[in-house]
């Protein structure tokens, strides 16, 4: 049994710190619990009372009358470690600390925290918190609110994981607004032992429920966070709210990758990989996941607009096309069809604009038509206050039936007084969400496209096999005396992953160049291969369009005056020579090892400009070959890799291999900390990604 069975579905609760006191907090949690009419056993622990409504209290823990499966404290924190360990004592394993003062306050309450966590390690215990609201659960078998917000929640089937208390008592408070229902809700808090990953374990198999939302100020332990949402979103929709999005400096970078590693783009990515739907606030979470809750997905992106106002319906188109959804072209046959329901004014086309005259039949009469044609998979009602003698209600009545029979994704937009002729109550037992904007109702639709491809790609995903390739340890720990690694190895160990580059000789002396010139296809280009160098063209090291001994000749004498002169000193330059690419698509592909997320794979747009432009995207290293393509197509540059401007077309595919070999190759690699292949070239000639350039920081032993 998972061992937050104990906490959701718990037969008992002790209540340690219940109080008789009106506004204590011990007071409003057991309020709460009475409220819910909760279905098991409520142990109320107070010395200095005998009741509290209508309640026996005990006076200490071991008093009580049984063992209960749940115990929540609720004291001042200066009692809270001498109350767990009398609880561990008495084999009693689940435990809410609700209190504050622990790792929250700075060093002393991290001290604090410590200890608490060695007391569930000694009594083998089971802690949500501290510092959390609590949990509830609407189940009607359970009918638990542990939580000291005075708000009963809504029952529905969405579920909410905070590390934020508060926001856990703010989204109760607003849901009471709309037709927003929970399953469950836990408050993580500190996270002292129980993750947001355990929770959304549990929540995975919970028959209750059918969506689970996520505001995090951290991830921890991101690999198990990763395996265990990827294995949930092949049964449930998982989406988040990450707090922090802001910038922070970064520290200075040898690679690009390192310099464009922002931790929020890295958040994205890794949010990607893990199949979990990012929001950027808790409106756009919570609006998502009432769609989500409430309708069947759509099987594709094709959506008909039907509106009684022509404004709301064009602002929903242009929403439509943000979105990545598409408008269906509806058949001549149906708009024929319509033309015989609408009046001569309206507009047959999709959207479909009835007008203002449209009443409860004109909407069933059309809906029933788009809702039967194959090739349309979700419709988008939008109501304006009707100036005809309908009302919202009547028209959420008439379609009722369509909606709980059709199969198809249904949102609605209600533009109109929520008053009792708005029909709320009427969608909510449709099945049907409502939105106050079409905008907003698009969005959903739009979440709604997104989760269904991201379940079939986790469900079609293939793993990865790393298998280490060094001895180096297997750490993410960033050492001070990492250096550059020489580039000989790096090219060699590119060609041991199958990854492409041109064909090249390191050599320190002008004759092995001019051998190599004899021997390979023209032009050449020429450049210092010294790894303490990183920065070549910038400085004049790089040479290019070298056709004769002569020219070969010049660039040697220039590149080594430089290099003398400004740079190595008394060391000897070393010189990489390479057959010259044809000019076409430059691309990066880059690595870094992250102290939080270890190995980190980045593609994108490369060249000179890279960090200029920034269209990059990252994932957690390795990838397999689907999830390098899904990386390629979150590029902006589109058109680049579609052959705009006489540029060739790259084969996404080869891209794609490239991309997951060179996520292998930084995972089983430990020594490297950065690596970049910028830049890697894509031309008609070659019909394959070749890294011309490459360089790596790497950590010692």
């Amino acid at each position: 049994m998972h061992r937050l069975q104990s906490f959701l579905y718990p037969q008992s609760i002790a209540v340690i710190g219940a109080s008789r006191k009106d506004g204590s907090l011990g007071k409003m949690f057991l309020t709460a619990i009475q409220r819910m009419n909760y279905k098991g056993d409520i142990l109320p622990v107070n010395p200095k009372a005998e009741s509290i409504d209508g309640l026996n209290v005990y006076p200490s823990i071991d008093k009580l009358p049984q063992k209960p499966d749940l115990a929540v404290i609720l004291l001042p924190q200066k009692f809270v470690l001498n109350t767990v360990e009398e609880l561990g004592q008495s084999d009693i394993r689940n435990i809410i600390v609700i209190s504050a003062g622990f790792k929250e306050l700075g060093q002393e309450g991290i001290e604090r925290e410590k200890q608490l966590i060695a007391l569930k390690e000694r009594f083998n215990l089971n802690i949500l918190g501290p510092n959390c609201m609590g949990i509830f659960n609407t189940h009607k078998d359970v009918l638990l609110n542990g939580t000291f917000s005075p708000t009963l929640p809504q029952p529905g089937h969405i579920a909410y994981i905070s590390q934020s208390g508060a926001l856990g008592v703010a989204i109760l408070e607003l849901a009471q607004q709309t037709d927003l229902g929970f399953s469950a809700f836990v408050s993580t808090g500190n996270k002292a032992d129980i993750s947001d990953t355990e929770v959304i374990e549990f929540l995975k198999d919970d028959n209750n429920t059918h969506v689970i939302t996520l505001y995090l100020e951290s991830v921890d332990y991101p690999p198990h966070f990763m395996n265990i949402c990827r294995e949930t979103a092949k049964i449930k929709p998982v989406l988040a709210l990450k707090a922090g999005r802001t910038k922070s400096g970064l520290k200075a970078a040898s690679s690009h990758t390192g310099a464009l590693a922002n931790p929020e783009y890295i958040m994205d990515g890794f949010f990607k990989q893990s199949g979990v739907i990012r929001k950027n606030n808790l409106q756009e979470m919570f609006e998502a996941a009432r769609a989500l809750a409430k309708q069947p997905l759509p099987k594709d992106n094709r959506t008909v607009v039907i509106t009684n106002a022509g404004g709301p319906g064009i602002l929903a188109s242009d929403m439509i096309e943000d979105e990545g959804l598409q408008l269906a072209e509806l058949t001549p046959q149906i708009q024929k069809k319509l033309t015989e329901i609408l009046p001569e004014e309206a507009s047959v086309k999709n959207p479909i604009d009835m007008i203002a005259g449209a009443d409860h039949k004109t909407y069933e009469q059309v809906a029933e038509l788009v809702l039967n044609e194959e090739y349309v998979d979700s419709v988008i009602l939008i109501i304006v206050k009707p100036p005809v003698q309908t009302t919202p209600k009547e028209i959420v009545d008439a379609i009722s039936p369509l909606a709980q029979n059709c199969g198809k994704t249904i949102i609605a937009t209600l533009m109109a007084a929520k008053d009792n002729n708005s029909g709320l109550k009427q969608f909510i037992d449709a099945g049907i969400p409502v939105f106050d904007y079409p905008e907003s109702a698009v969005k959903a639709l739009s979440t709604m496209w997104q989760y269904q491809n991201i379940q079939q790609r986790m469900r079609k995903s293939d793993a990865i096999v790393v298998t280490p390739h060094s001895d180096y340890p297997q750490t993410n720990e960033l050492k001070q005396n990492n250096t550059q690694a020489p580039v000989r190895e790096l090219l060699e160990m590119l060609r041991a992953y199958s990854l492409e580059i041109p064909a090249y000789r390191i050599d320190n002396s002008l004759d092995g160049l001019l051998d190599f010139m004899q021997k390979h296809k023209r032009p050449f280009a020429l450049k210092i291969a010294n790894q303490e160098i990183v920065h070549k063209s910038d400085l004049g090291l790089l040479q290019l369009n070298i056709n004769t001994p002569e020219q070969m000749t010049s660039a040697f004498n220039a590149i080594k005056d430089i290099a003398k002169r400004d740079i190595l000193g008394n060391n000897e330059p070393q010189f990489l020579v390479q057959e010259q690419l044809s000019p076409s698509v430059e691309l990066v592909i880059g690595g870094k090892r992250d102290p939080q997320f270890g190995p980190i794979v980045m593609a994108g747009i490369g060249g000179v400009f890279v960090e200029i432009l920034k269209d990059v995207t990252f994932r957690l290293a390795p990838v397999n070959v689907s999830e390098a393509g899904m990386m390629l197509q979150e590029l902006k540059a589109q058109a680049m890799l579609n052959g705009a401007r006489g540029n060739p077309v790259v084969d996404r595919r080869k891209l794609s291999f490239a991309i997951s070999q060179f996520s292998l190759l930084m995972a089983e690699h430990p020594e490297i900390i950065e690596m970049d292949l910028n830049p890697l070239i894509w031309s008609a000639e070659n019909q394959v990604p070749v890294a011309v350039d490459v360089r790596a920081t790497v950590t010692t032993k």
